[in-house]
């Protein structure tokens, strides 16, 4: 029975209402019990009679408590439900079977998908109905479904996380089909949907959901309204040549607003656009103008509040501008366009490059103008010979990190110079002709090694004339990108310094070939020009961007092993462990599973991005569903039963009786009174005569917390006392004595032991291996201790730390500008809490927030921590695989960066890795605590870094400084 938005489960009971007016009559003629008075001996006539007589029946408003106490009873059992609509999903005897979307575009409201479950499972509990989860994204391979009673569902539901990929509901439903096979009972199958048919088989997956439903019901949860997915890709725009983001939604319904941001690789964000979806629309592009030098340092754009893996999107080289300059041998001007040899490779280049096109003809002065705009990759159409001032230039622009590209031609074809990848042979070759016995050769097969890998090869691509590399030259550093089908070069390249130089075997234009007429010309060009890094003019050691440096053909990898891949909301991290590598040849339209999750893949110093969404990706709303179904949104969480709510309303209706009884026995308040009148001076006597004792017994002065922690985390202040002062001058004779490494006193005893035993065993290690003879380490009370005393300063961070006081802040402050080394340690990373915003981390916020804090970067390869005293590549600790961040080192010379002032001395790091547990030793030099991932040898890694952060402490930059050179070869006598 429903009344509006309140419906009754159990109607048949409000027929118990019509009880109400019986219970009314008893009420009525049963009086309360008779009211003691009090019966002094020497009052004895007076106040028997009383003026007030005892009524016959209760008073009215102690009958209409229990009248409506009864009533909420009757109401309760009645199984009332505000808003009902959601309980047509559980109709049935049999199990309730809960298909959950948790692919990416689950994520960002994966909350509310969590409560429903929650929800749903409590209602099957209540019917005594067995319930079985389906995630339609695996978490696991092999994964099945089972029956399972609600307090076991309830364990496996916590366990289900959304999943950086599109979800597979027709093996999901396979799955559930398999578990529910021979149940009792009609199931009650729910979905839980994310509004998106992502590959084209919802229908079908439905249609399977609706043959399990047999004598149950079948219901859709979906987003609706504003609420649903927002999916973004971002590439550079073929039409306009910027970074532009690509946003969609799949059913278009209403209004949207929102922000896409552009961050960089190290966290800061660059750029910010603003969106807005009109009714009716699913695809929105946002575009980015910035400076090219701005723009090629992105490493992700992504959707502002939309938690979820396809609303962001990874950057690689791939979607990285770079300058590129073209020079020919003939005079643009007197060419004809079509036929004019930079023709072809401007159209290809002008949407992802900014081209720079050298006026006048003086190809020496042409060289110098190119180069001194820093430009990453000069291609070189038809020039034959690079002598003199040219050729010199050019080379020593290659050896710091520039992309030589040449097309051949007829000036070529005598030879060329020495800036080729290979000696050719004079003359050339030419295929088809009336004076020639050979056809026009199609390509060859690309090889995986290639950069090109992956392309495909049109079959009407031929070559009719080419220049021939000399066979015997073909050495191993000479590299072939590309072939005929008779397996002569086609593309060449070569290694000269930290550049390269690349050789097409046909001209630029269609003079000797069709190949720049199709799109694996421009595939080809694009992907030689995100090789190019900016080499800044008359920089003798050239400027080569790190984060943009490719490895060499040689080098690159035929599997592209995962790096850092993306969770289900967006968060880049370590490969889970069925990450597995990608075929190189497949990398560019690979779909994301959960064998390839979306993130990056390949080598360290050039990875591939691979994305939920690329380009030609659009999101699809769910087709029509199988009839009979009940198609439901989220709003619809709000149904609440009220039977709880009401039985407590009764529960206090009748506790108000009770009281109200016990008040009318006692003759009403003012009886109360009287009785309690003595009794509360006795205890109000007693009470002051113990606070009395306790004052007595108490000490002058007491601490509550002189042995414990503060809110900030770390030891409370000591009492003073006489020796204070004496105290505090034997500690600064002890600290400044030697080289004394300091520990922070968090308060927890298990912590601050760790922190003293591992700087122990770091310190006799320094001892040992170095001219370093550290003393004892000492643990310093941050708000009371000066810190000056200490090169180095180890932090261990506590969940429940809270912010430090201002004076605190200010002494920390001047330690780390006056060239101080703090090293906070999160301690978090084998917890799996790293990069989740987990309790550490928002500990380390509180307590840094009001730090001047520099910007940090993780360690950059040829930092000065990386070779301070031994040479690494990673910092482990206990744990291993914990990013360290430093002080970012830049061009900036404002006063927050200190960091040249201070010698180069990092003056803040921070690493999740657990340094002091892995330092901690015995008396007999034995290791106190596991190291977990890599034994013995991960524990002498991390005593290195100890080491290499102690020397890069107390010695600064000196192993960067190259005045230093001379002199050590001098003592190595050469």
């Amino acid at each position: 029975m429903s009344l509006g938005a309140l419906t009754f489960l159990s109607p048949w009971l409000l027929a118990s209402l019509a009880a109400l007016p019986i219970i009314y009559w008893l009420l009525r003629t049963v009086p309360p019990s008779p009211r003691q008075v009090t019966f002094p001996p020497t009052r004895i006539l007076v106040g028997l009679e009383n003026k007030d007589k005892t009524p016959a029946a209760s008073p009215w408003w102690l009958t209409l408590i229990r009248l409506l106490a009864a009533a909420l009873f009757i109401f309760a059992l009645a199984d009332p439900v505000m808003n009902p609509t959601r309980e047509a999903a559980l109709k049935g005897t049999g199990p309730i079977a809960i298909v959950v979307d948790n692919g990416w575009s689950s994520a960002a409201h994966w909350d509310q998908r969590k409560r429903m479950i929650d929800r749903l499972i409590t209602d099957a509990e209540g019917q005594s109905r067995a319930v079985v989860i389906v995630p339609t994204a695996p978490t696991s391979k092999g994964a099945t479904a089972q029956i399972e009673a609600p307090s076991d569902a309830r364990s496996t539901a916590a366990a289900l996380m959304p999943q950086p990929f599109a979800p597979d509901r027709l093996a999901a439903a396979n799955t559930l089909a398999a578990a529910v096979e021979g149940a009792a009972g009609g199931t009650s199958v729910v979905w839980l949907s994310d509004d998106i048919d992502h590959d084209g088989k919802a229908a079908a997956a439905a249609a399977k959901l609706r043959e399990l439903a047999t004598d149950g019901t079948l219901a859709v949860v979906e987003d609706g309204g504003n609420r649903e997915p927002l999916g973004l890709s971002a590439g550079i725009g073929i039409q306009s040549g910027r970074l532009e983001a690509r946003i969609l939604r799949p059913n278009g319904d209403g209004t949207r607003d929102g922000f896409v941001h552009a961050i960089s690789t190290r966290g800061q964000s660059l750029a910010e656009a603003s969106f807005r979806f009109l009714p009716g629309q699913t695809e929105l592009v946002v575009p980015f103008d910035l400076p090219l030098e701005l723009r090629n340092q992105i490493g992700r754009v992504e959707i502002a509040g939309e938690r979820a893996a396809g609303a962001v999107s990874l950057i690689d080289a791939r979607s990285q501008w770079h300058r590129v300059a073209l020079i020919s041998g003939e005079s643009r001007e007197q060419a004809q366009p079509l036929l004019a040899p930079l023709y072809y490779i401007e159209k290809a280049l002008a949407p992802s490059a900014e081209l720079i096109r050298p006026k006048g003809s003086n190809l020496v002065a042409g060289i110098q103008e190119a180069l001194s705009q820093n430009a990453s990759v000069l291609m070189l159409a038809d020039i034959g010979t690079l002598s003199g001032d040219a050729a010199h230039h050019v080379a020593d622009w290659v050896e710091k990190g520039g992309v030589l590209v040449r097309f051949a031609g007829p000036r070529l074809e005598n030879g060329g110079d020495e800036l080729l990848p290979v000696p050719l042979r004079l003359g050339g070759r030419t295929l088809g002709g009336a004076l020639s016995w050979s056809t026009p050769q199609k390509l060859g097969p690309i090889e995986n090694q290639s950069p090109f890998a992956g392309l495909t090869v049109p079959p009407e691509v031929t070559v009719n004339r080419q220049v021939l590399a000399d066979p015997a030259m073909l050495g191993p550093d000479v590299q072939v990108w590309a072939r005929l089908e008779d397996g002569t070069p086609l593309v060449t390249e070569r290694k000269l310094g930290q550049g390269r130089i690349i050789l097409f075997h046909v001209t630029a234009n269609t003079d000797w070939s069709n190949l720049p007429l199709s799109g694996l010309f421009v595939e080809m060009l694009r992907r030689i020009s995100a090789l190019g890094t900016s080499v800044a003019s008359g920089d003798a050691s050239g400027s080569v961007a790190a984060d943009s440096a490719v490895a060499t053909a040689a080098d690159m990898p035929a599997v592209l092993p995962p790096l850092q891949t993306l969770n289900g909301y967006g968060v880049l991290g370590a490969p889970p462990p069925t990450a597995q590598p990608v075929a190189a040849e497949k990398a560019h339209d690979l779909v994301p599973t959960l064998d390839h999750p979306p993130g990056y893949y390949g080598a360290g110093n050039a990875p591939r991005a691979i994305n939920v969404l690329h380009a030609e990706s659009s999101l699809a709303p769910l087709p029509p569903l199988p009839s009979g179904t009940d198609r439901l949104n989220y709003s619809s969480e709000s149904s609440q039963p009220l039977k709880p709510w009401l039985l407590l309303a009764a529960l206090g209706l009748l506790f108000t009786d009770m009281i109200a009884v016990i008040l009318l026995r006692a003759g009403g308040f003012g009886g109360v009174r009287r009785r309690t009148q003595r009794p509360a001076a006795a205890a109000l006597a007693l009470a002051i005569i113990g606070a009395g004792a306790m004052l007595t017994v108490a000490p002058p002065q007491a601490f509550a917390q002189s042995s414990g922690a503060s809110p900030s985390g770390v030891a409370v202040p000591r009492p003073q006392n006489p020796s204070v002062n004496q105290a505090t001058d034997e500690r600064a004779i002890e600290a400044t004595a030697k080289v004394t490494l300091g520990y922070v006193l968090t308060g927890n005893a298990e912590v601050d032991e760790i922190s003293r035993v591992g700087l122990d065993g770091l310190g006799r290690l320094l001892s040992v291996r170095t001219a370093i003879e550290p003393g004892r380490p000492l643990g310093i009370n941050i708000l009371t201790d000066e810190i000056a005393f200490y090169p180095v300063i180890y932090w261990p961070v506590l969940p429940d730390a809270q912010a430090l006081p201002e004076d605190v802040l200010a002494k920390i402050d001047a330690y780390m500008k006056q060239g101080g080394l703090i090293v906070f340690d999160t301690r978090d990373y084998g917890l799996g809490l790293t990069g989740t915003g987990g309790p550490s981390e928002a500990a380390l916020k509180r307590i840094t927030g009001k730090l001047d804090v520099p910007r940090l970067e993780p360690v950059p390869e040829n930092h000065v921590l990386t070779k301070a005293f031994y040479l690494l590549r990673n910092f482990p600790g206990r744990w291993d695989g914990g990013q360290l961040w430093v002080e970012a080192l830049d061009n900036d010379d404002g006063p927050s960066r200190r960091a040249r002032i201070s010698d180069g001395v990092t003056s803040i790091i921070v690493t999740a890795n657990d340094l002091a547990s892995a330092w901690a030793l015995d008396e007999g030099g034995r290791p106190l605590y596991p190291t977990v991932g890599g034994g013995e040898n991960q524990r002498e890694m991390a005593f290195r870094t100890g080491v290499n952060i102690v020397m890069h402490a107390l010695t600064g930059n000196y192993k960067a400084d190259q005045v230093h050179v001379p002199a050590l070869l001098e003592r190595l006598g050469q």
